[in-house]
């Protein structure tokens, strides 16, 4: 019987699915369109995305859709079709590994789920001393502004790895950085060293010619865990400018 037929054939399901690394349900789609002659990258796409969620490796991947198209056409797949899933691999790749690590890789700077972990200690902390938090702790809040330069691509890249550079050279301690989209970092610092903090970083970023423009503010910290989380996803989104600055 030939390799396709046995991968398409229910009755072989199950043995099927030890002939291939990537699950034979993720090949159905690729393996229908080319049998109609349609047009395989949307399927393409879907595969990549769907093998590096799932774990697959790059190398398996190929072989086994090199298998599924030798298996229909007699052929190796086309440029295109295989550029497309390594596309769609390699973005999904990317963005599970940077979900596991607690850094973000081109600033050095922590990720805002470890932020948020950080927060959420400083607000236990606070209630076991029957404190507020929010009178413990503030955000230094650093802004790339959306005026030419720092918007193109590998500009903003630069000047978000000096932002970092920055920061880590005002806050030196036992401060919590972090990255918060594209445009933003913050530091997360004790409420007595937010001013100080603040004025420091400005001067710097004054100082420096690999920022074009910036803003710099102190946000406050709410009083509540829940209403931190949400104030989070308003400065990763871009919204909320509080305080000095």
């Amino acid at each position: 019987m030939k390799h396709d037929e046995r991968a398409s054939n229910p009755a072989f399901r199950g043995s099927a699915e030890t002939l291939f690394v990537v699950p034979t349900r993720h090949l159905d789609a690729l393996r229908d369109v080319l049998r109609r002659g349609g047009d395989p990258e949307g399927a393409a796409v879907e595969l990549g995305t769907t093998a590096a969620a799932e774990g697959i490796g790059w190398s398996e991947l190929l072989r086994d859709v090199e298998d599924v198209c030798r298996s229909v056409s007699g052929s190796l797949p086309p440029y295109e079709m295989v550029r497309a899933m390594s596309i769609a691999w390699t973005e999904t790749a990317l963005q599970d590994a940077y979900a596991m690590s607690c850094e973000d890789p081109l600033t050095g700077l922590t990720t805002p789920e470890h932020l948020r972990t950080r927060l959420d200690d400083a607000y236990r902390l606070a209630e076991r001393n029957g404190v507020s938090a929010s009178d413990q702790w503030a955000f230094v809040v650093v802004e790339l502004t959306s005026t030419g330069g720092p918007e193109i691509g590998l500009l903003r890249s630069l000047s978000m790895i000096a932002v970092a550079e920055l920061l880590r050279a005002c806050f030196d301690g036992d401060e919590t950085l972090a990255r918060l989209g594209q445009r933003r970092a913050v530091a997360l610092v004790h409420r007595s060293d937010a001013t100080r903090g603040y004025v420091a970083l400005r001067e710097l970023l004054a100082q420096s010619s690999d920022v074009p423009s910036t803003r710099v503010w102190v946000e406050g910290v709410p009083a509540s865990s829940h209403a931190a989380s949400r104030l989070l996803n308003e400065l990763g989104r871009g919204s909320s400018a509080d305080g000095l600055g």
